[in-house]
């Protein structure tokens, strides 16, 4: 009976437990990032078509990663060798589920069809050099959405984005 118990109690903590969300690399890092420290950050307005999907996250942004960057040997300069380029993004589709067999009767007029939809957010974070190439890039989904927003669901994807970046060597 114990046993029951203990495991009802790590099922019930685990289902309260916060996800930590995966971040992908999506460009290893290049080895002429070796040696490079400073950095700017672009901001992300002038590649956006329309508006941002998160208005009030994307003005956490910048102090989240000059943060996340500080922690691996990064700094911020007036004379960068870095770039540092970030979107947030919204992945909206329908989801879909398939039925075996159909409903046997016509739906009555209290009876209705919940279309349901996914939506993903998603953080992209990409390194380059003053020319534009790519010393490393990486992306994390979350489980932020329009729906969902959360500053702290935020912060934790950034942070576990930029531990993804290899730490600043001399």
């Amino acid at each position: 009976m114990r046993l029951f118990l203990v495991i009802l109690l790590c099922l019930g903590l685990a289902t309260c437990s916060s996800h930590v969300p995966q971040a992908r690399i999506l460009s290893p890092a290049d080895a002429s990032l070796a040696g490079r420290h400073g950095f700017e950050l672009i901001d992300p307005q002038a590649s956006l078509e329309g508006e941002a999907p998160f208005p009030e996250r994307y003005r956490q942004l910048p102090h989240l990663l000059r943060h996340g960057l500080s922690t691996r040997g990064y700094h911020e300069s007036q004379q960068p060798q870095l770039r540092v380029y970030y979107w947030l993004a919204v992945q909206d589709g329908p989801l879909l589920f398939k039925v075996d067999t159909p409903p046997p009767d016509p739906l009555g007029p209290y009876q209705a069809i919940h279309r349901l939809r996914d939506e993903t957010g998603t953080l992209r974070l990409r390194l380059t050099d003053l020319d534009q190439r790519i010393l490393w890039e990486g992306v994390i989904s979350t489980g932020l959405s329009p729906a969902r927003d959360s500053a702290e669901l935020l912060e934790r994807a950034v942070q576990v984005l930029t531990d993804q970046i290899p730490q600043a060597t001399p």
